[in-house]
């Protein structure tokens, strides 16, 4: 039996080769990019927290291996991951402080017969009731660049999640996309001339804005006005998206198209996509150096390792299958 998931699609369409290299060869950075420690980061202590647990150690023990592991040159290129995250998720917990969502469960697993040969898994963040009682799926992003209601509407992974709930009986209104802006919110600083607080405007919120100006000594309650300006939609916004029968329909027609391919293919073809998307590929070394004619050899040894299968993951996730198929609410 194959089991795929969303990410494993969506690679295999947009490049052949790259999903050989990670789901054929199974190879893998072994350092992971900047924006997957941060989106890992942030979904582990957003769970931690929403379990009732501190997320504080987590950040901590993340901090002291980021900064133990990493150069300097490579914190200036991809920036101080642990502050950012730091800032980011004060600001969340303090906005959504007193949030009308009660969560039924914390990250999903999901494994479902999909075609044929094949089944899908997958892991939802959490599943959640809203202020009206209603069901919804849930899934935390961070982003650098916001996205459109559009791109969430007819996101793939909004269908098939939806799917996957139905699945497992429960009855969902469709998913809450839970963003994040991968950006850490700016502090106000004091004029050169005038030694007072600059009232320019921020790319900022009024956490940070109020943090800031009680770092410089300063009474908040002098710069209401100042910080009344600021709000938090650009760093934290949800999208509440109703299931569309129909277009969860036709993505989910695709994904077993798709799922096919894969089956039939997947480990034989490896024909490369070269397009704007190579520039954040995790393959794009190995790549490069191959239609350059270079030793990939080498390249493979430094700087990639073969994913883990087995041992203590895998047995944490069966664990997951058995609570996800057995506390249905």
């Amino acid at each position: 039996m194959l089991t795929i998931s969303n990410s494993r699609i969506n690679l295999f369409r947009n490049c052949h080769y790259a999903h050989y290299l990670k789901y054929v060869k199974n190879l893998e950075k072994k350092t992971k990019a900047g924006p997957l420690q941060r989106g890992s980061i942030i979904h582990e202590c957003i769970e931690l927290h929403n379990k009732g647990e501190k997320w504080e150690p987590a950040l901590k023990k993340f901090s002291t291996e980021f900064y133990k592991t990493t150069f300097k040159e490579e914190i200036v290129e991809m920036g101080d991951i642990p502050k950012m995250v730091q800032e980011l998720l004060e600001n969340y917990f303090h906005h959504y402080a007193k949030e009308s969502i009660t969560y039924l469960k914390n990250e999903l697993h999901f494994t479902l017969p999909l075609i044929k040969g094949v089944e899908i898994e997958g892991y939802i963040d959490a599943v959640i009731k809203d202020g009206s009682k209603r069901t919804w799926g849930m899934e935390t992003k961070t982003y650098s660049k916001t996205p459109d209601r559009d791109f969430l509407m007819f996101n793939g992974q909004s269908a098939l999640y939806t799917w996957a709930m139905e699945q497992l009986e429960y009855k969902p209104e469709g998913m809450l996309w839970n963003v994040i802006k991968a950006k850490e919110p700016t502090k106000p600083k004091m004029t050169e001339k005038t030694k007072k607080l600059s009232l320019a405007k921020l790319d900022s919120t009024p956490y940070t804005i109020i943090k800031g100006i009680k770092e410089l000594g300063l009474n908040p309650k002098d710069y209401t006005e100042f910080i009344n300006n600021h709000d938090y939609e650009s760093y934290l916004y949800r999208h509440f998206i109703r299931i569309n029968k129909s277009v969860t329909k036709f993505i989910m027609e695709d994904v077993k198209s798709t799922a096919q391919n894969i089956l039939d293919s997947g480990e034989t073809i490896k024909d490369r996509n070269l397009s704007k998307n190579c520039s954040w590929c995790s393959f794009k070394e190995i790549c490069q150096a191959e239609l350059m004619g270079l030793d990939t050899d080498y390249i493979i040894k430094s700087e990639y390792k073969i994913r883990e299968k087995g041992g203590k993951k895998d047995e944490k996730e069966k664990g997951k299958i058995k609570t996800a198929r057995g506390n249905r609410k």
